[in-house]
């Protein structure tokens, strides 16, 4: 009965220290879910917002080079002699097509009736091409860039299309025009139009539309459309279960990982982040799938549950157990990636080492070795080849030192080197080739040279560690002020 009661109460134990080690893993699964979240919908902000302040500054540079040309008197383009007269549907046109970039105006009316002013600026405009060839080449997707005049004219590419008076007086209709006047404009603001629908078939887009005016006259409107395809696109690279919305200031719906209706406005009463975007003008939502994440958090810790499980019914054999301890404790003292002494494990060699460099009056010198602009590595490349680069300098600096002395991975980039039986001229000389090798290391997934700064001390009888490596410490910090790639001794 005795150990029937002794077996329930270690039953019992178990299973609450089951639901108690379940429970931690769960909000700590769902904060790092909630975090890694956070950090894929910033990400994905900040590539949405680049690419409307690319696009803002192409319009901004067409605006002035319009402005520069409409300033130049008696301005002709080679092209405006081509321009020809379509009497049979009351239109003037030229297409051109310019290393594979189509080009296409159209006007109402003749082109012998128009005045000067129209032919300045018909002229100004057709000098805009290279910049469209350069917006369109410009891999964003862009489907038309363009300039409508007031002057009842439209400059567009990429189109080679001809198009009749009442058509062009229908695209005078849409919200490229509308919404960009200064009747609807009045502070003459880049204005982001809601969704429409292309009338020349390119599907649904937005469009950047900017006023443009000539000694305070305005002139016209340039634009460069957005297609929903491409924002969509953009939003499901964010894989995360919940819903991604980016929306106007009038919550209007421009893009998301969701079906949605054309204009449809979104309620903000739900959203788990909000992102301010693009000058304020846009805002990047997320809105939380309760469920979906509750499927994501047991479907991510299922293998740390089973483990967990595991593990405490490993506790029950004693046997198991005492051969997990000696792993354990053999695990405890390298580090996981570089096989090097850690961090713990070093402090207390260094006890060890330093206790016999007292007794016998022994040289002892220590390297600090610190990887220069490693974060660069990470962010430009990624953990795991950091990783990698990690794991190869480690092996440097193994191959350097001797059986006696001790090498330790001392911090994410830094090691800690204690050398037995040295003195402070012989350890700069190991300092010096060891930062010389790694300057030459050639790791194929890094196009640029990887170096180390080193603190070079010797030990002082009596010394505490912790004094020790801080004078190595500072040495460090002086080789980092001085440029990095150097040792500094004293």
């Amino acid at each position: 009965m005795k150990n029937i009661f002794k077996l329930y109460n270690i039953f019992l134990l178990l299973l609450i220290i089951f639901f108690i080690g379940l429970t931690y893993i769960y909000q700590k699964e769902e904060a790092s879910l909630r975090s890694s979240t956070l950090n894929k919908i910033k990400t994905q902000s900040e590539y949405i917002n680049e690419y409307f302040y690319i696009n803002k500054a192409f319009i901004l540079s067409l605006k002035n080079t319009l402005e520069s040309n409409l300033n130049i008197q008696d301005l002709i383009h080679p092209l405006f002699n081509n321009i020809k007269n379509k009497k049979d549907i009351g239109i003037y046109n030229i297409v051109c097509n310019d290393k594979s970039i189509k080009f296409t105006l159209n006007g109402i009316g003749s082109i012998d009736e128009i005045d000067l002013d129209t032919i300045q600026e018909l002229n100004s405009v057709l000098y805009l091409n290279p910049l469209f060839r350069t917006i369109l080449n410009s891999k964003h997707g862009i489907p038309w860039v363009y300039y409508s005049s007031v002057k009842n004219f439209i400059y567009i590419a990429s189109s080679n299309n001809v198009w009749d008076k009442k058509f062009l007086k229908y695209l005078y209709t849409k919200e490229f025009w509308t919404e960009a006047i200064p009747k609807n404009n009045p502070k003459k603001k880049l204005i982001l139009t809601k969704i429409y629908n292309d009338a020349a078939g390119k599907g649904y887009l937005t469009t950047l539309s900017l006023p443009i005016f000539y000694d305070n006259v305005f002139k016209g409107v340039l634009s460069i459309d957005i297609s929903l395809n491409i924002l969509n696109k953009m939003l499901n690279k964010i894989d995360l279960p919940g819903k991604v919305y980016l929306i106007k200031k009038d919550n209007s719906i421009i893009a998301s990982n969701q079906i949605f209706k054309l204009n449809e406005k979104l309620k903000r009463n739900k959203e788990t982040f909000s992102i301010n975007l693009f000058d304020d003008n846009l805002k990047l939502l997320y809105i939380e799938n309760k469920k979906d994440v509750i499927i994501t958090i047991l479907s991510n810790t299922f293998p740390v549950i089973m483990l967990l499980l595991f593990s405490l019914i490993i506790v029950c054999v004693l046997a198991h157990t005492i051969m997990l301890i000696k792993k354990i404790k053999e695990i405890a003292n390298r580090d996981f990636l570089t096989s090097l002494l850690n961090r713990r494990a070093m402090m207390k060699e260094m006890s060890r080492q330093l206790s016999i460099a007292n007794r016998y009056n022994q040289s002892t010198a220590l390297l600090l070795v610190d990887i220069d602009f490693f974060k660069r590595v990470n962010d430009t490349y990624g953990h795991q080849v950091g990783d990698i680069a990690i794991q190869q300098i480690s092996n440097v600096l193994s191959k350097n030192v001797r059986e006696s002395d001790l090498v330790s991975r001392y911090g994410g980039e830094e090691f800690l080197i204690l050398l037995y039986n040295t003195n402070i001229d012989d350890a700069y000389i190991l300092a010096e080739r060891i930062r010389k090798e790694i300057g030459n290391l050639k790791i194929k997934e890094i196009d640029f040279q990887i170096t180390v700064s080193i603190g070079c001390t010797e030990y002082i009888k009596n010394e505490s560690i912790d004094d020790f490596i801080n004078r190595s410490d500072l040495l460090l910090y002086e080789a980092k002020e001085k440029g990095r790639n150097q040792t500094i001794k004293a």
